[in-house]
């Protein structure tokens, strides 16, 4: 090996003792929780089993709302012509929910509302229908404004899984893992201080109109990448 030739292999042996010593810090850096490679996982706020009897936290509810065997199951009942809905008392601001529902026979849509204060009332609503898929925001208290409306189809009978992500004045549901929607406005970024499930469950007549059931409720708060 000539001079010059030796000289190219030296270079070329520190050129590859540099990147394994870069490549080892990194990997030391990540392990020892570094920001840009380490991020702390999504803290769970709340995760539902359905297993039995719901917690005095689902604290008001119109029809009739059993929890058993890992589901939630919800139909009309009672004087009030309304649909079935429960609320459950959770606070937060940017988080990701995420739950399976399921129409059966006359129900035509499921819901999943947010609310701040009881004089606040309805934050934002996504409504997942047989054909369509809704967003509802309420700027202020009695004042509905339609963010999106977009066509989608579910099957009734059939289990649906729903990812919903909150980021600041953004709001982003996905469907199935397949279809993805998202519209912003001032009042998604509030304070939610409750959430509800319902829909319509196919009239006033009780379960033999229709039902609807949800199962594998989980909320999270975003991980520390996330929130970068």
């Amino acid at each position: 090996m000539d001079r010059i030739d030796r000289i190219r292999f030296d270079l070329l042996l520190v050129m590859k003792g540099w990147l394994l010593s870069v490549l080892a810090i990194g990997f030391l850096w990540c392990a020892c929780g570094g920001v840009l490679w380490s991020a702390e996982p999504a803290k769970v706020l709340l995760e539902e089993t359905f297993a039995g009897e719901l917690s005095p936290e689902w604290f008001w509810g119109l029809g009739t709302w059993v929890a058993k065997d890992g589901v939630l199951r919800a139909f009309e009942s009672g004087e009030r012509r309304h649909g079935p809905v429960k609320m459950r008392k959770l606070t937060l601001r940017d988080a990701t929910i995420e739950c399976d529902f399921r129409l059966e026979r006359g129900a035509t849509f499921a819901g999943i509302i947010f609310n701040g204060s009881q004089e606040r009332g309805h934050l934002v609503h996504l409504v997942m229908g047989r054909d369509q898929i809704r967003m509802l925001a309420h700027p202020k208290p009695g004042e509905t404004l339609e963010l999106l409306k977009e066509a989608h189809s579910l099957t009734v009978g059939e289990w649906h899984h729903v990812t919903m992500v909150f980021a600041g004045p953004k709001l982003t549901a996905t469907i199935d893992g397949d279809t993805t929607v998202s519209a912003s406005h001032d009042c998604i970024a509030e304070e939610k201080l409750t959430f509800g499930l319902g829909g319509d469950s196919g009239g006033p007549v009780g379960e033999a109109a229709g039902a609807l059931e949800f199962r594998k409720l989980k909320i999270m708060a975003p991980s520390s990448a996330e929130e970068k």
